[in-house]
């Protein structure tokens, strides 16, 4: 499926008229309390190209221990169906990411990605006010 439907689809679901790239391939948008959600389709090669999603908050202060939380949190467990990594962004955004391949990529994966996502974040959340 092409990126284009899948934020035309995206999109209708949660309100927007039109969700479109910028002419970086970006998708930004800041959701009320979950975060600054970016959509980013990489490059497109043989294999078909691939989506970035990352969800990032600010954060007053990150020091060592939310560094070290956020490693721990995208630890890979076999059964998981997506493969996590740390974002960090002006030393105060931390956030996840998760590459999708784009020939996989439809509304449905693009759903669970950011459940997936807003649940670390929470997590991270939750262990930082512990």
């Amino acid at each position: 499926m092409q990126l284009s439907e899948v934020l035309r689809e995206f999109g209708a679901l949660t309100g927007f008229k039109t969700l479109e790239t910028n002419e970086n391939g970006v998708v930004h948008m800041t959701i009320h309390g979950i975060g600054d959600l970016f959509i980013d389709e990489k490059y497109r090669d043989e294999s078909g190209g691939c989506v970035f999603v990352y969800l990032v908050r600010v954060y007053d202060r990150v020091n060592g221990n939310v560094y070290r939380r956020a490693l721990s949190l995208c630890d890979y467990e076999p059964n998981e169906e997506f493969l996590v990594n740390p974002v960090l962004h002006d030393d105060q955004a931390l956030g996840f990411a998760i590459k999708c391949p784009l020939m996989t990529f439809d509304l449905n994966v693009l759903q669970k990605v950011i459940h997936k996502l807003e649940d670390l974040q929470d997590r991270l959340d939750g262990s930082l006010s512990a």
